[in-house]
Parts: C-alpha cells; sequence; structure tokens
C-alpha cells in the first residue's frame, strides 16, 4: 500500500484544491490511503477534510491533529500512522497529474531496486512571474532544468536514475523500512519564533541516502504541479530562503563535524555539496546577460546566507537547547518543551 501523507498548517483553500486533484485518479482505494496531518491550524482545515470525505467516500483519507511546531511533525506524525511499506510526501499546495498515483504504485512495485522516486515539479503561478525570475533556472546534469528556490524541477526525460538530493519534499516517495533506517527527515520549516530549531529538511535524508547506495529514480509521469502565490514572487520571498538556507547549511555542518558516525568525516555539509553542484552547473546556463544577472542576485542572496548560517551557529555555542536539538540522533520524536 502507498501512503500518501500531506502536512498541513493554515492554507485551507490550497489543501481543498490539492484534495480535488485526486477525483479524478481511476486506482483501487485498497492500494493507497491519504493522511491529512494538520499541524495546528485555525482555519477550515478541518472542514475541508470532512467535507472531502463525505463527498468521496470511496477515497481512502484519514485526518490527525498534532499542533507541535514545523513541517517535521507532519512528516513524521504521518510515517508513524501510515499503513503503507511506501511513503509518499506531498505539499498542501500540489495538484497532482492523472498518472501520479498509478506510476508511483506501479514503479514501486515493479522495480524492486528504486528506493526513492519523484517526477517533474511544474510551476502554476498565481500571477504572471516576473522577469527576473529566469535567472533562477538552472540547467541540470541530466538535461531540462529547475528552480529550487521554488522547488521546481523538469528533466525534460522520460525516465532516469538521479542523486537523491533531487528528491524533493513536496513530491517525494520512499520505501518506509529505508526511511526509518535512515532516521527520518530532519527538522524544516520552522515558524519564525522558533528558527533556531529549523534543520536541512530532506536533504539530510537524502544525502544520507546517497551515502547508502540506495538508489532514487526520476519518472516524467510522476508529475506534480506547484502552486506558486504571488507572495513568494518577490525578491523580498528569496532573501528568507536565503537566510533559511544559511540555517540548514550551519545544521548540516554542525551535525557533521560532531556526530562523526552519522556521515563520513569527508563530507563537508550535504546542503554546500549541492551548492557546490548547482554552482558548477550556472556555467551552462541559457545567456551571458544571465550569467552577469545570477551574479548581482547571488551576491544579494549570499548576505542572507551568511547571516542565517551565523545566526543559527551563534545559537547552537551558546543555546544549550539548540545544542541538543541538533544533536539528536534521530527526529522521530520530540517536544519542544523538553528540549
Amino acid at each position: 500500500m502507498i501512503s500518501i501523507i500531506i502536512p498541513t498548517y493554515n492554507r485551507c483553500l490550497q489543501l481543498e484544491e490539492t484534495l480535488s486533484s485526486f477525483k479524478k485518479i481511476q486506482v483501487n482505494s485498497t492500494l493507497y490511503e491519504i493522511l491529512i496531518i494538520d499541524n495546528g491550524s485555525k482555519d477550515s482545515t478541518y472542514e475541508v477534510y470532512e467535507n472531502f470525505k463525505k463527498s468521496h467516500n470511496h477515497i481512502n483519507i484519514r485526518y490527525f491533529y498534532d499542533d507541535i511546531p514545523g513541517l517535521l511533525t507532519g512528516r513524521h506524525k504521518g510515517a508513524k500512522e501510515a499503513i503503507g511499506d511506501i511513503l509518499t510526501f506531498i505539499d498542501d499546495d500540489v495538484i497532482i497529474n492523472d498518472l501520479w498515483l498509478e506510476s508511483i504504485i506501479k514503479i514501486m512495485n515493479n522495480r524492486q531496486d528504486v528506493s526513492l522516486l519523484t517526477g517533474p515539479n511544474l510551476p502554476k503561478y498565481e500571477s504572471k512571474p516576473p522577469l527576473w525570475l529566469n535567472y533562477f533556472w538552472d540547467k541540470t546534469i541530466y538535461g531540462g532544468k529547475m528552480c529550487a528556490w521554488l522547488s521546481l524541477l523538469d528533466l525534460n526525460v522520460d525516465e532516469t536514475y538521479i542523486h537523491p538530493n533531487y528528491v524533493w519534499g513536496l513530491n517525494f516517495t520512499i520505501r518506509k523500512s529505508v526511511f526509518i533506517m535512515l532516521g527520518g527527515f530532519h527538522p524544516d520549516n520552522i515558524s519564525p519564533e522558533f528558527q533556531m530549531f529549523q534543520g536541512d529538511g530532506e536533504t539530510g535524508l537524502t544525502m544520507k541516502a546517497f551515502l547508502n547506495g540506495y538508489k532514487a529514480l526520476y519518472n516524467k509521469n510522476v508529475m506534480l504541479h506547484h502552486q506558486i502565490p504571488e507572495n513568494r514572487l518577490t525578491l523580498d520571498y528569496f532573501d528568507k530562503r536565503a537566510f533559511y538556507e544559511g540555517v540548514c547549511n550551519s545544521f548540516s555542518d554542525l551535525r557533521n563535524n560532531h556526530l562523526k558516525n552519522e556521515l563520513p568525516s569527508k563530507i563537508i555539509s550535504s546542503n554546500n555539496i549541492f551548492n557546490k553542484l548547482k554552482r558548477r552547473l550556472n556555467i551552462l546556463n541559457f545567456s551571458l546577460l544571465n550569467l552577469i544577472m545570477k551574479k548581482k542576485y547571488n551576491k544579494r542572496f549570499e548576505l542572507k546566507r551568511l547571516e542565517g548560517y551565523t545566526f543559527h551557529k551563534e545559537m547552537f555555542e551558546t543555546n544549550p537547547r539548540v545544542n541538543k536539538w541538533v544533536l539528536k540522533k534521530d527526529f522521530f520524536e520530540y517536544n519542544f518543551n523538553e528540549i
């Protein structure tokens, strides 16, 4: 069985559209389940779930509530409650393709060498994107292009094996046994007041998958669209993303430096490795103007990354709670009040 886990927080309208995209699937309900993990919403999230369940009783869907802050809560609560031996994590603002679920089931059942799976993450813009967004699309070593800032990926191939770091959290399938063996996700998407507890999310998990030899696959039919609201198409939003990336890089470095058994000592940082790869690929980009403009914006965002990195490192060095948090063996069980 495939367990589709959807963490959500105060985005009932987006969630409603995400659930609506499941109406068109032609898959027997005994082969999958949908788990809505409500991370403390104050809006109409529960009503959206309840109405959908009543209107579509042929779809196997369940609801759980857990208000411990952070995306990590939804991901790990979902994994704990999941019946399936395959876990598929998606965001609450995606629209799945007609063949998405059918393809996941077919591939994961027939390709035992595949431990992680993803596909195209295409944009569904709320408004016309600004021209400067073009500077943040990069070519990849597999072909196609990506915009990591908005979690968009299109390799423009039917199928290919990929580095696990290309399996992103909005379209993330993994065998449950592998998920548990690798220690699950790291903290991610934590509200500003708990920013010192931010981690490197799925990157820590996918980097360990790579180092342990687990194969990841990209298939064109495992496709979804990511809803991009107008407020994400601003330089202020990109500033925040860069700051968070700095925090994530600090988290990765600190764990790798202090937990010698987690990753080989030659690995500096999972995020840094991926960033170096992306920078190397920038030379393949679309035009000289693109490179000039990218350099201009990257200088701005590099300062934000440094700000986030410095903030987190200082918190680690001065706050015992943050120190203890960063060095946890895994994050399957936690409570901020007990840290």
